[in-house]
């Protein structure tokens, strides 16, 4: 694959990859038409520049992963184009280009004495840790980039791993990434209509289960009451549109009678996504692999990975798409580290989970599923970075583009209460 491969050809490639050989139809934009049709561009650059192009073809890999989902469900209800799903939160929110500063606000490339990194402070917990990573005290942005000036900057994202802040270093995709890892397939349940258990919160598996649920599967959400997902909180329209249809089911899991309410939900589900790191999840006494080997789908999405030393790491989807190689790219394509998009790795994940779960269901495989949000963005850049003249003529096609931007979703049924649904779902188990 190159970085101009068309949307098809990826499609064909990502199901083969599942073991399918379905029949693939249509296709989608040019990578620079699909990023500003999007709306990409009023998210990438500097903020008192002018808009740019991305050098990686992402909107080529989005349209390609649900150019093969629709492979797999011809009669799904899904977007029109996989390109729309990473713009679409920002024109929502109407989100602007920062540079170095990610469009929400929260994440920041910071310049190390010898490199450069992520620092995502999405939670307020977060700010807390700046003296103790940093060893001394910085109430603000400005002072957090002083003092990372004059340190190096492998100990700087080191220590802030192992004090769990959501940090990486600006660092070029790895070669050869592959886009999920998958245990040995077991015989899983069969049937026209799976259900799935989505326990993950914020972007990535609410978008996954939200396709799910439009290819016809029954989708119920579930939260924790002391807890509940964060995104409850953010933009009403965009959390209605990953999450509307859902059933709402709240558990207590600090409680032994919550606990067992999970693992009853658990042991129905066809499918089950989850955005947990693993020791999270066993707290909850919740076992993978057990679910597994009972007949379930499991797709887990984590930051950097579910094994060893990246098991514990936390991130979110502006950090980890540095970590996957797009401010690298960036950097080859425009001479400087910047972000591109809008927490871009959260729905090109979202998308790859949802065809990874439905191409396994389709397969009567039970495995568990392992996608990464900084191996998601990995893969799709690891297809090529237009430099030189080729990205010159990118963004001079993008520039020169008058097209309509792709319209965006009709509001469909708003998403339930917290907990609406609890006590009926309780009583079919």
């Amino acid at each position: 694959m190159t970085a101009d491969s068309t949307a098809a050809e990826r499609a064909r490639a990502l199901l083969a990859d599942l073991g399918r050989a379905d029949a693939v139809h249509g296709g989608g934009d040019h990578p620079a038409f699909g990023w500003r049709r999007a709306g990409l561009m009023a998210v990438t650059g500097k903020a008192d520049g002018p808009p740019l192009m991305c050098p990686a073809a992402l909107t080529v890999a989005a349209d390609a992963a649900l150019l093969a989902l629709r492979a797999l469900a011809p009669a799904a209800d899904l977007p029109a184009s996989g390109a729309l799903l990473l713009g679409e939160r920002a024109r929502l929110m109407g989100l602007r280009r920062g540079g170095r500063s990610s469009a929400n606000g929260s994440c920041r490339i910071i310049g190390a004495a010898d490199g450069a990194f992520a620092l995502n402070l999405a939670r307020d917990d977060d700010w807390g840790l700046i003296p103790a990573w940093l060893e001394a005290g910085a109430g603000d942005w400005g002072a957090i980039t002083e003092i990372a000036a004059r340190l190096p900057v492998a100990p700087l994202v080191e220590r802030g791993i192992q004090i769990g802040l959501p940090i990486a270093c600006a660092m070029p995709a790895p070669t050869g990434a592959h886009w999920f890892h998958a245990s040995v397939p077991m015989p899983c349940r069969s049937g026209e209509r799976p259900l799935v258990v989505d326990l993950s919160p914020l972007w990535a598996g609410p978008l996954a289960a939200s396709l799910l649920g439009r290819a016809g599967a029954r989708v119920i959400k579930v939260e924790s009451t002391r807890r509940p997902d964060g995104a409850r909180s953010g933009h009403g329209g965009f959390y209605d549109l990953l999450n509307g249809g859902k059933e709402s089911v709240a558990l207590d899991f600090a409680s032994a009678d919550g606990r067992a309410a999970l693992q009853r939900l658990i042991a129905r589900a066809d499918i089950v996504i989850e955005g947990s790191r693993p020791r999270g999840l066993a707290q909850l006494g919740v076992d993978a692999a057990a679910a597994v080997a009972r007949g379930t789908i499991w797709v887990s999405i984590t930051a950097h990975g579910r094994d060893g030393a990246a098991a514990d790491r936390v991130g979110f989807g502006d950090d980890t798409a540095v970590a996957g190689g797009l401010a690298n790219a960036m950097q080859e394509g425009w001479g400087e580290p910047l972000f591109a998009g809008d927490a871009i790795a959260d729905p090109l994940t979202g998308l790859h989970a949802a065809l990874a779960a439905l191409a396994a269901w389709r397969n009567g495989k039970a495995r568990l599923i392992a996608l990464s949000l900084a191996g998601i963005v990995a893969h799709a850049i690891g297809a090529g970075i237009a430099t030189g003249a080729q990205l010159a003529e990118w963004q001079a096609m993008a520039d020169a583009d008058d097209a309509p931007l792709y319209p965006l979703r009709a509001p469909g049924p708003p998403a339930r209460p917290l907990g609406a649904d609890t006590a009926e779902v309780l009583g079919e188990c």
